[in-house]
């Protein structure tokens, strides 16, 4: 499953209606997915953005910020979400 980025509200910081829509309704496995966004994927993203802009490598810029893009799309941090799909 993969939501647009148009299809995500950011006017607030975090959508959490789409998402729960797109999993069948299921709140409790959307909120398991937002508390594990943070040590799955959140920290190590973005230390990893941080060292490639540092040391200029901006294919594995890329490719962090794409994966961090994926999995703020799937909780509805739709602002990180478009920000990652513009790098």
């Amino acid at each position: 499953m993969q939501i647009k980025v148009q299809d995500l509200k950011i006017n607030s910081p975090l959508d959490i209606e789409t998402p729960i829509r797109q999993l069948g309704g299921n709140v409790s496995l959307y909120y398991t997915m937002l508390g594990r966004l943070e040590t799955m994927s959140l920290n190590s993203n973005m230390k990893a953005i941080a060292i490639a802009v540092e040391s200029q490598d901006w294919n594995q810029m890329k490719t962090k910020a794409h994966s961090l893009k994926g999995a703020c799309g799937y909780v509805g941090a739709s602002r990180l979400h478009y920000a990652c799909y513009f790098i």
